[in-house]
Parts: structure tokens; C-alpha cells; sequence
């Protein structure tokens, strides 16, 4: 795990070393062990260095093959390095270290832009091709490592992160006001989009190409079956699911270092420890709980902890951390982030990072098997939609659930008018935001949007492309949106940027892509079964962790936040709505936020999403944009009351 960088210019002209230097330094906490740069005529690559495997100098990148005309830089791991690296032993390349990023550049040598679709891992890499002045850019299957390309006329640069890509045009970047509406009504700014002009995310399983004086050649190199779910009998789907977890899971635990895994109580995070302490007995575990018992896991954890035999250490989080790191997290993020998980995942990475520079998670299973509510809900509103017709959904099933409510069935009155409208909407339209300002943007969205394109559909920008092929079920198609923007723009957007602001690796088994193709093909009742989320999933998992784990109701990663918002963060917010940078940059109605404060506080309605969303937009414009405020301070003086 590293970060990585670079700059490229059509005129040749030679880099700026300053600049490269400063964008080595805006990632220095993804690679506090060794850092390099190559700066040759029209290209500069920088990388900063997270030793893992082979902790040698010979493992240092920019690395490059035996004659110097191929370098790279490489973030993240390939797991078939090995294998990689024999077949281009076999075929004649030499290599001098035993790391596999130095299969990046022989694999290019041999096999061009085929190399991505042998690559099995989670990466981000950039290579310069000397003798045909090409730079090549990929990204992993999955979407885990970021990579931001920023295009101006005869400039190309790729990073890591945003804040280092700012360097290499010292801070020279207009605001996209499109990606501030999306932020606000989604709580993320899905890909391609970024909250800077000029400035794009490279979708998941992508390569660019930049030659010549064309634009960047973008292509794509894998993607999802494209078949409906087949055939199979249970035991041997049970079986197809175990080995290939089993396989993914003990090839993350390939390192030079010591390696963990977060814990958090759950059904995925539990089978893969589980799995890994039967190969790395008493392995740490890391969880993170709250003083709120009613939304804590630890005990949960602790359970299986206990069951798996690990070396288990917890943190509980309380409300007060945040004033300490949030500053500090909105600068690593380079953009308005608004997933308040980000804090205690920050935190135990922390923690995790006293004990190991590697931890195992359970990101993905959801993804794979139907764990969260919106695919069942739109697989649930499909079947209504089957059997009532659209003109009986639009005029007669609204009236019908109002005189059910009128009878006191308010709560069936509710769900059913939900599954009714889920039935009529257009796509994507199941996966907005309630609790964001979605519904709410006439009233927040200030005079800077007066004038804005109307060109921009904030639910076109959140949906996800139709799966390749038309012969794919409705929970496929849903499970594919759902990998391809909110697990790629959120919720791994969160993670790897909350672990590397603590120089931890994070490695998720269950986003293998040979895992991922597996559970592609299961029959869908396998994993959505009469309301029961991952179902054959907790069937594995109870062989392995104690079933009173398993079978409970999810809970997710949820946060006391809508108690901590009648506290100490209702204080700071309206004390930075004193003197608001995002008001004053017409961005926001600081009216509706300060009626939102009021109302949550007075318990007349719950905006704690909503206000999370205002604070981290505001503490960004302070931050990152104008620099009035320093990552390093801290916002317990302004959240105390005068």
C-alpha cells in the first residue's frame, strides 16, 4: 500500500521537481517508509512507499525494468505476483527483488495493457513506456485504490489523492458546483465526477492510455458476468462459496509484516477472521465500539474473538474524538466526504496500527449477497410491479393506503406506498437519500446554483450503468449498482483513505474478483430468501462463529450521531455558520441549516445526516479550499458553549 503520482507533458518540457516533491509530501502518510521520484524529459513519477513485501531497497519504486525503459509506480498488492513472476521468469525477464510491484513492468514488457486482466488484486499503478513516450494508468477490477487523473491542455497528472494532484498546479483548480449538489443530496460525489473541474476519478477495472497529443484512450478491462443466476444445489454452492473465500483469504495473509483484522461482530467481518485464524492462530483483531450501548458491537466482537481465538484489542469511541480528528480526516479526504463511519474506522485503523501494518476486513459481502435493504426493496417493488398494473399504481393504490392508514394501519400504509412509488420511479431513483438533502435542496441550495446547467441529474449521476447484457435478474442489476457507485465511491473511498491517514493496509478477501464472479453466479434465492439478507452466507458463517452472531438483526455501522447532534456538534456547527465560507460562497442557505439545528435539537425531527453533511462542506471550504483553518487544529474550543 503506497501512493503514487505523476505528471505528463505533450512539450517535453522537464518537470518541476518542486512540485513533484510537494505532491510526494501530500501522501506522505500513505508511504511513511521510503519515497522516489523519476523525472525525465515530459514525465515525472513519484511514489511514497509502504514497505510490505520485500522490505528491501530493492522493492523501492519507481521501479524499473533491466534496460531502463519501462518504470513504474505502484499502490496497493497483487496477490499472483508469483505466479506472475514465473511465467516472465519462464519467458526471459530478470528480476532483482522479490516484491510485486517489479511484475508491473516486466508483465507490461509483456503483455502491453494485458496485463491489467492478469493482475489479480487491488491496486492503482502508473507506467512510463520510455521508448514510445506512453503513460499508462490502471486501476484494480473493484475500485479499492483511488486513481484521480487531472487533464489540462497539454497536461496530464495522476495521484492517489487529490490534495496531491492540487500541487502539480499549485492549488490552480476551480470548484465544480455539480459535485457539491451531488454531495449534498448522496453524502458522496460518485465517479467520474470530482469536486474539482478538470479533475476525474478513473472508474474501477479501467486503464488510460496518454500518448502522443490525443486525449487520454480510457478503456475498460473486465466487468461482471453477463448471465442470469444458475442452477445449483445447495451443498454445492455452499462449497463453491467456502473454497473460493478460503483461497482469497489466505492469499492476504501473504506479507512481510505483521498482519490483523477488524472486527466488527458482524457476519462477513467473523467468517473472515474466522478463516484466518484457523491459518494464522492467535492473530489481532481490532474493534471499535460506542459508550451507547444501544449501538455498540463490542460485545459481539468480543464473542467471537473468544470462539476464533484471537488477540483481541477494542476502542471505544466517544463523541468528543471527533473534535480531535475530523479537522485532520477533511484534508485526507481532498473533498467533501460525507460518511460519518470515516471517524471510527480512522480510530481503530489507529489502533490497529500500534500492533501490524496489515489488517483483513469484511468489506463486500453485503455487495455479493443482498446485505443491504434498497435490492431487496427494489427486487420487492419489480414483483409488485409484475402484478399490479402501472395505471393502478399511479390512481388507485394511493387512496387504498390512506384509508388503510385511517383504520390505524399506519405503519403498513407507509411501507406500501413506498413499495408503490419504488414500482413507478425511474431508475436510480431507489437509491437517493432520504436522510440527505436530497428531498431538501430547494431549501439549502444557495444563489451560486441560480444559474447552473441544468444538464446535471444528481439521480442519473448516482445510478450505475445497466449490467452488460439484458439476460441479468433485477437483484443482479441491483447488486451491480451497488458495486459500481456506492461501494466504489463510498464505502471503499472511506476506508482507504481512513486507513491511510494511519498507514495501514486494508485488505478486503471478500473483493477478490474470482470470490466476486462466484457469488455472481448463485441462484438469487440463495442470497435473498423470503426477507432474509445473505442468507447463504450466514449459513456458512454459523459453521464457523456462534450462530446467536450470526442470526441478529444488521446493524451496519451505525453511529450515535443523531444524539451527539443535540450536543456538542450543534454547538460548533452554529458557531461556524457565524461566519460561513460556504454561505458566503452562495453555496448553502445557512437559514435551513440553522432551522435543521434547531428542530434536531428540540427533537421535533432528526437532520443529524443533513448537519453532518453542512459541517464537513464547511470544514472543507476552511481547510482545503482557503486555508483559514489548519488541518491540525482542533474544534473543541468552538464547540463549547460561551
Amino acid at each position: 500500500m503506497c501512493g503514487i503520482g505523476g505528471v505528463w507533458y505533450a512539450d517535453r518540457r522537464r518537470p518541476d521537481e518542486a512540485a513533484l516533491s510537494r505532491m510526494s509530501l501530500a501522501m506522505s502518510s500513505r508511504g511513511p517508509d521510503d519515497h522516489g521520484i523519476l523525472m525525465e524529459e515530459g514525465i515525472g513519477l513519484v511514489h511514497r512507499r509502504l514497505s510490505i513485501l520485500d522490505l528491501s531497497d530493492a522493492g523501492r519504486c519507481p521501479i524499473s525494468n533491466e534496460d531502463g525503459t519501462v518504470h513504474a509506480v505502484h499502490n496497493g498488492e497483487i496477490y499472483n505476483f508469483s505466479d506472475l513472476r514465473a511465467q516472465l521468469i519462464d519467458a526471459g525477464h530478470r528480476f532483482r527483488s522479490n516484491c510485486d510491484s517489479e511484475v508491473v513492468v516486466h508483465g507490461y514488457e509483456q503483455w502491453g495493457t494485458g496485463l491489467f486482466a492478469r493482475l489479480e488484486g487491488m491496486f492503482a499503478v502508473g507506467i512510463w513506456d520510455t521508448s514510445r513516450r506512453r503513460l499508462v494508468v490502471g486501476r484494480d477490477r473493484i475500485g479499492e485504490k483511488p486513481l484521480y487523473l487531472l487533464r489540462k491542455p497539454g497536461v496530464i497528472a495522476f495521484a492517489s489523492s487529490l490534495n496531491a494532484l492540487r500541487e502539480i498546479v499549485n492549488g490552480d483548480l476551480e470548484v465544480e458546483l455539480s459535485a457539491i449538489d451531488c454531495f449534498l443530496s448522496h453524502g458522496f460525489i460518485p465517479h467520474p465526477h470530482t469536486i474539482w473541474k478538470g479533475v476525474e476519478s478513473l472508474p474501477p477495472a479501467h486503464f488510460a492510455v496518454i500518448e502522443g497529443q490525443s486525449d487520454p484512450s480510457i478503456e475498460r478491462y473486465w466487468d461482471f458476468p453477463a448471465h442470469r443466476p444458475q442452477r445449483m444445489a445447495l451443498d454445492e454452492a455452499e462449497q463453491l462459496i467456502e473454497e473460493s473465500l478460503e483461497r482469497s483469504v489466505k492469499a492476504r495473509l501473504l506479507a512481510d509484516v505483521p498482519i490483523g483484522g477488524f472486527l466488527s461482530g458482524g457476519v462477513d467481518s467473523s467468517l473472515i477472521m474466522a478463516i484466518a485464524a484457523r491459518h494464522s492462530p492467535k492473530i489481532d483483531t481490532f474493534s471499535v465500539g460506542f459508550e451507547e450501548e444501544e449501538f455498540s458491537e463490542l460485545p459481539f466482537a468480543k464473542s467471537v474473538a473468544q470462539h476464533i481465538g484471537s488477540t483481541h484489542h477494542e476502542l471505544v469511541f466517544r463523541a468528543d474524538s471527533i473534535l480531535e480528528v475530523l479537522p485532520e480526516l477533511v484534508w485526507q479526504y481532498g473533498q467533501p466526504f460525507g460518511d460519518s463511519s470515516s471517524i471510527p474506522t480512522h480510530l481503530v485503523s489507529r489502533l490497529a496500527r500500534e500492533n501490524v501494518k496489515v489488517c483483513l476486513s469484511g468489506d463486500g459481502g453485503d455487495e455479493s449477497f443482498a446485505g443491504y435493504w434498497r435490492p431487496a426493496s427494489l427486487v420487492y417493488a419489480a414483483r409488485f410491479g409484475q402484478f399490479i398494473p402501472a395505471s393502478l399504481r399511479r390512481n388507485a393504490v394511493p387512496p387504498a393506503a390512506s384509508l388503510i392508514e385511517l383504520l390505524g394501519g399506519k405503519g403498513l400504509s407507509g411501507r406500501l406506498l413506498a413499495m408503490n412509488r419504488l414500482s413507478l420511479a425511474a431508475p436510480g431513483a431507489g437509491y437517493t437519500n432520504a436522510l440527505s438533502w436530497f428531498d431538501h435542496r430547494d431549501e439549502v441550495l444557495g444563489s451560486a446554483f441560480a444559474n447552473t446547467s441544468a444538464d446535471h441529474d444528481v439521480v442519473v449521476c448516482r445510478a450505475g450503468k445497466t449490467v452488460s447484457g439484458s439476460d441479468t435478474s433485477v437483484l443482479q442489476q441491483a447488486l451491480y449498482d451497488d458495486f459500481q457507485v456506492l461501494l466504489a465511491d463510498d464505502y471503499l473511498v472511506k476506508v482507504d483513505v481512513a486507513s491511510m491517514a494511519a498507514s495501514l493496509e486494508v485488505r478486503p478477501p471478500m473483493l477478490d474478483h474470482a470470490f466476486i464472479e462466484s457469488a455472481w453466479t448463485l441462484p438469487d434465492n440463495y442470497k435473498l430468501r423470503r426477507g432474509d439478507r445473505k442468507w447463504i452466507l450466514k449459513r456458512i458463517a454459523a459453521r464457523s462463529v456462534p450462530p446467536e452472531v450470526i442470526y441478529r438483526p444488521k446493524r451496519g455501522f451505525a453511529m450515535p450521531m443523531r444524539i451527539w447532534w443535540r450536543g456538542r456538534l450543534a454547538t460548533l456547527l452554529r458557531e461556524l455558520m457565524r461566519d460561513s465560507r460556504c454561505a458566503d460562497l452562495g453555496w448553502i442557505n445557512p437559514a435551513s441549516v440553522e432551522r435543521c439545528i434547531t428542530e434536531h435539537c428540540s427533537r421535533e425531527a432528526e437532520h443529524d445526516t443533513r448537519l453532518w453533511l453542512i459541517l464537513w462542506l464547511e470544514l472543507w471550504a476552511r481547510i482545503v479550499l482557503d486555508g483559514s483553518m489548519g488541518r491540525d487544529e482542533s474544534l473543541a474550543a468552538m464547540a463549547t458553549d460561551s
